[in-house]
């Protein structure tokens, strides 16, 4: 789960850098609405790096119940803002 979680959010940050370079999308998060597209793929990048840490600890092997149900909504999350990014781009081509 938080491989497909740091991949996905790496798409999050290339699709929306990409977005509001070109002024096709919007930032819908107000915690990232402020920073530029650069400062968002940034921040990005370095979320994923810390889930990629993460991932390589012996937190896998201590994943609890708890754990699964939060990894499983944000994967759930990201998964839909996946869609959301590949339903603007796809209304571009």
């Amino acid at each position: 789960m938080l491989l497909v979680i740091m991949v996905l959010n790496l798409i999050d940050g290339i699709c929306t850098a990409w977005g509001l370079s070109n002024e096709w999308i919007e930032e819908a998060n107000p915690l990232l609405s402020s920073l530029s597209p650069l400062m968002i793929l940034g921040t990005k990048v370095i979320l994923s790096g810390l889930v990629w840490l993460l991932w390589k600890s012996n937190f896998p092997t201590r994943l609890t119940n708890v754990w699964r149900v939060v990894l499983s909504f944000v994967m759930f999350l990201y998964s839909g803002i996946f869609v959301l990014h590949m339903t603007w781009i796809t209304m571009l081509l």
